[in-house]
């Protein structure tokens, strides 16, 4: 098994996103207790009551738990993506009127000249193209585990006839998502980013909603809320932060070997072509990074920055979601009235507890140091085509890194950092858990350490 070069763009960094969703199954069992104990506290007279809080504070305190289930259901879609692609694909197929264009007729030169340019770097697929007008210029999406699919709209014909050289680009990009195995989980029709894309509007009708109804009418129990309050708010960066950056990670690396096969001018036209305004522009950003974002990683394509950040993306958002785990909890814990050196302690224990998980170590450890030699068996895995590195476009520079630039490994400095944060992990812990008496009553505090 030969072993790919960590700067080369055929070799794509870790799968964040596969790795985030196969993480949540061991948590599976776990947070099914703890919502069995969420639905007894509030539907069953536990440990909230009418009597007890009112009845504008109980229909809050539920509507709350809505938004409180996003983070499992944002991870369940992902593991429903993966296990339902047949079901996911007929859909897909139905809401965007998608058909494959019967023999002989206009559109049968351009679909076989789009499969003589995609086979060089992705598995076999099948291209649909929608008759409605109302998907997107290309996306990926599965029929089945071993089925894989290109829908187009009719717009993307027109676009291979016209500028063959940015159609390119955003063919090899969707080639790469195939070649990766990532249009099982996102892509056209994907429940998971359309679950994380739907998170905020949840957030906004059935968290900050509610608290912020009690607040304003001044009910009496309005002040006790305060804490769940910033539980609400906390829970949407919590909550997004993982999914997006693996989500961007994945849709960063598309980019990069889209570079490497179509050249930067391709690029750099696809991305200023794809621009969005109103609600599209904001919930697709859930999804597909902002193009100004990818537009600074087009530019430092031959550097070692941009290789670096995706393949430490992993420890990056888990350290970035141990920052905002720990801002929450002072902040709700601080609203319950503890003094500020417990809150912080306490928010740092649950912070701690965070980075100790054992799966999520073993992949953040180990995995960009063995990425080089694994990165070939994977893409096999999805059928991908053995080719060490994609053709070079017509005039475009060889897409390497500068020597200077690189006077380290690029798997070595890579590890750097998931290192950096075992340390962190690895220190003693305060045992301020075990002496905060919120976190064994199920309030904001412990809501706050999911």
């Amino acid at each position: 098994m030969r072993r790919l070069r960590a700067d080369d763009p055929a070799t794509p960094p870790p799968p964040w996103l596969w790795l985030l969703v196969l993480s949540y199954l061991p948590m599976l069992p776990g947070d099914a207790v703890w919502w069995r104990d969420q639905v007894t506290e509030l539907w069953a007279d536990g440990a909230y009551s009418t009597a007890r809080i009112g009845p504008a504070a109980l229909a809050a305190l539920r509507a709350t738990t809505v938004s409180q289930a996003m983070p499992t259901l944002v991870l369940l879609s992902g593991i429903a993506a993966v296990a339902l692609p047949r079901l996911r694909g007929r859909y897909t197929e139905w809401r965007y009127a998608l058909v494959s264009p019967p023999p002989g007729s206009p559109a049968e030169d351009t679909l076989r000249a789009l499969h003589r340019a995609l086979a060089p770097h992705a598995p076999p697929v099948t291209f649909t193209v929608s008759m409605a007008g109302r998907a997107p210029s290309i996306r990926v999406y599965p029929r089945g585990r071993r089925e894989r699919r290109v829908a187009l709209s009719l717009g993307f014909l027109a676009l291979w006839r016209r500028s063959p050289e940015r159609a390119r680009a955003l063919l090899a990009h969707e080639a790469a998502h195939l070649a990766r195995g990532e249009h099982l989980i996102a892509g056209l029709g994907s429940p998971f980013a359309g679950a994380v894309a739907a998170w905020p509007v949840v957030f906004l009708v059935c968290g900050a909603a509610p608290v912020g109804w009690l607040l304003l009418v001044h009910a009496p129990t309005a002040p006790e809320m305060l804490g769940q309050v910033v539980v609400v708010v906390m829970k949407l960066p919590q909550t997004l932060l993982l999914p997006v950056l693996a989500l961007w990670c994945a849709e960063l690396a598309a980019d990069r070997y889209a570079l490497a096969v179509a050249g930067g001018r391709g690029m750099a036209e696809a991305l200023h072509a794809s621009r969005e305004s109103g609600v599209s522009r904001v919930w697709g950003r859930a999804h597909h990074p902002p193009r100004r974002l990818r537009l600074w990683c087009l530019a430092r394509a031959r550097r070692p920055v941009v290789p670096l950040l995706l393949w430490t993306a992993g420890p990056v958002a888990l350290l970035l979601h141990a920052v905002v785990l720990t801002a929450g909890g002072v902040l709700g814990l601080l609203a319950l009235g503890d003094p500020p050196g417990a809150a912080l302690a306490t928010a740092l224990a649950l912070a701690h507890r965070g980075l100790l998980t054992p799966p999520v170590w073993a992949a953040l450890t180990v995995l960009p140091l063995a990425w080089p030699l694994l990165a070939g068996v994977w893409g096999r895995l999805w059928g991908a085509p053995r080719a060490a590195s994609p053709p070079a476009a017509a005039g475009s520079a060889p897409f390497r890194e500068t020597s200077r630039a690189r006077r380290l490994p690029l798997p070595l400095t890579a590890a750097l950092l998931p290192l950096a944060v075992l340390a962190v992990a690895l220190l003693p812990p305060s045992g301020a858990l075990a002496r905060d008496p919120v976190l064994g009553h199920g309030t904001a505090a412990a809501a706050a350490a999911r």
